[in-house]
């Protein structure tokens, strides 16, 4: 006996056979793939956290003393691998430019240093196990690291309003990282860490 509920099924499958094939293949990738689908949205939120974050360029011609760069590149580079997070940087580097209209020759000078963050972070924080335990630490001292490779650049021009530039961007941008670290990176640590 064929019950008359599981025909009436069975037509409306036939009738909508491209949705319910989506469907299984979406439940089939989510069921595969949600580690890689989670990290991939988590990376991409941050991503487009920290490409804006120096959207104020577009109307303030001044170097990004505030940025979320550094902060977004130690936390994927901590929660998913320095692999990951220098091409990370990589993206990030030269979106964050293109969005606040501010590319320029000097933009390719910002990523290797980016690059080397997302490589010495893990090594020392370690997922708490680290030489530095404290977060806020942790950003000051990937701060001092990104102007003591980056800033160089600048310093070694003739252009005396590169060289001015270059030392407000220093000042400003280690203690702003240190509070950015601080306030809003043990929050984004503890949800990393509760979701990866």
């Amino acid at each position: 006996m064929v019950k008359a509920w599981l025909v009436s099924l069975f037509k409306l499958f036939l009738r909508n056979k491209r949705y319910v094939l989506l469907s299984l293949v979406a439940g089939a990738a989510l069921i595969l793939f949600t580690s890689q689908i989670k990290a991939f949205f988590i990376i991409s939120i941050l991503g487009v956290a920290a490409t804006f974050s120096t959207f104020y360029k577009r109307v303030f011609q001044a170097p990004p003393a505030f940025e979320l760069i550094t902060l977004t590149v130690v936390a994927v580079a901590i929660f998913y691998g320095p692999g990951i997070g220098a091409l990370y940087a990589i993206v990030i580097s030269i979106t964050s430019e293109i969005a606040a209209q501010a590319l320029d020759p000097f933009s390719i000078t910002y990523i290797p240093p980016r690059i080397a963050m997302a490589f010495v972070a893990p090594w020392l924080y370690g997922n708490g196990t680290g030489p530095v335990h404290n977060i806020a630490v942790l950003g000051l001292l990937m701060s001092l690291l990104y102007n003591a490779l980056q800033q160089p650049v600048y310093y070694y021009l003739t252009d005396v309003e590169k060289r001015i530039k270059s030392l407000y961007f220093s000042s400003l941008n280690i203690p702003l990282n240190f509070l950015i670290f601080k306030f809003l990176g043990e929050p984004l640590f503890e949800i990393l860490r509760s979701l990866v």
